[in-house]
């Protein structure tokens, strides 16, 4: 079946099982090849760090949620896109959600004490990017035309300029 009798974006997998995916090498990884360099990091401060990561990522999980709620969009990129998220902190980034993912796994390097789901965010990012950001990008300039190139114009992918 074709993308356009689907009308969803065409990624190569849903991007909360290439988090898991992720999460679980990471920790794998730090079973059969430990570094350790997190664990030296002393225990409070590693846990407040971790505290921060977490709280900051579902803060902005939550926010682009709620903000694609409030339109009346799907979240899920298995479901079409109803409307264009443009406001609130989609004015700041194109991948609130996607920008998330990446302070949770921050988190969650820094509570296992895993030096490998630190050193997996790039891998993570680059399949983020191609596999996924990249092709709804495609999707929604194909669903939603000039608003969405224009906000393309506007608003950066991640942040910062970037």
């Amino acid at each position: 079946m074709s993308r356009e009798a689907r009308d969803v974006p065409d990624v190569i997998a849903r991007p909360p099982l290439i988090l898991f995916v992720t999460l679980v090498a990471g920790l794998v990884l730090d079973q059969l090849y430990p570094a350790g360099h997190i664990g030296q990091m002393a225990t409070s401060l590693r846990y407040l760090a971790a505290g921060c990561a977490f709280l900051a990522g579902i803060a902005l999980l939550g926010t682009a949620a709620n903000e694609m709620r409030k339109i009346g969009t799907n979240i899920p990129t298995w479901e079409p896109a109803l409307a264009l998220a443009t406001e609130g902190i989609f004015a700041t980034s194109r991948n609130p959600i996607y920008l998330s993912f990446v302070l949770l796994m921050i988190a969650f390097a820094l509570i296992f004490s895993s030096d490998w789901i630190l050193v997996l965010i790039v891998p993570f990012m680059l399949v983020m990017h191609f596999g996924v950001i990249r092709r709804e990008e495609v999707y929604l300039l194909e669903r939603f035309g000039a608003p969405y190139a224009d906000y393309m114009k506007r608003v950066p992918r991640y942040a910062f300029g970037i």
